[in-house]
């Protein structure tokens, strides 16, 4: 799994890019690095690019239940970016 995370307009967008299956590892990463921008910056907006994102294995699972319950307030705007799976034709 890859994530990256930037920060653009001075901290108050988070552009969060994920490839591959999130995994417990990768909230243990990403966390961290939101809750100290929220400290910095408060209220945040988020573009998280799922182009390249394969679905959540079960601990991520949780840990992204938790994260939304904990951080919903945090969150001004979040907007999300996806491909069209599946096979065409």
């Amino acid at each position: 799994m890859s994530i990256r995370i930037n920060e653009r307009n001075d901290g108050k967008i988070l552009e969060v890019q994920v490839a591959g299956k999130l995994t417990g590892r990768d909230y243990r990463r990403f966390v961290p690095e939101f809750e100290r921008v929220i400290k910095q910056h408060g209220k945040v907006r988020i573009l998280f690019d799922m182009a390249e994102f394969h679905g959540w294995n079960m601990a991520a699972l949780w840990d992204d239940i938790k994260f939304d319950l904990k951080h919903f307030a945090a969150i001004e705007r979040l907007a999300m970016v996806a491909t069209k799976s599946g096979k065409s034709g």
